[in-house]
C-alpha cells in the first residue's frame, strides 16, 4: 500500500486493500478494494481497480 503526502483518510472502519495506491489530496472515506489506485479528479475521488486498468489498457491497444 502507498499514500502519498496530502491524503486524507476518514471513518473509523476504512479499509485500504493490499496493493492500493492513495493520490495526494485525496479525501478517502469508504473502503478500498485490494490493487486500486485512488486518484484526486475534482469534484470527487475516483477509484480504479484491478479491471479497470486491464480494460483501460485494452481499449488503448486498439485506439488509433
Amino acid at each position: 500500500m502507498t499514500i502519498y503526502p496530502g491524503a486524507t483518510i476518514l471513518g473509523g472502519e476504512t479499509v485500504i486493500g493490499a496493493g492500493s495506491t492513495i493520490g495526494g489530496n485525496v479525501f478517502l472515506m469508504e473502503s478500498v478494494a485490494p490493487n486500486s489506485i485512488v486518484l484526486n479528479n475534482a469534484p470527487e475521488a475516483r477509484v480504479l481497480n484491478k479491471a479497470d486498468r486491464k480494460k483501460r489498457a485494452q481499449a488503448a491497444d486498439f485506439q488509433i
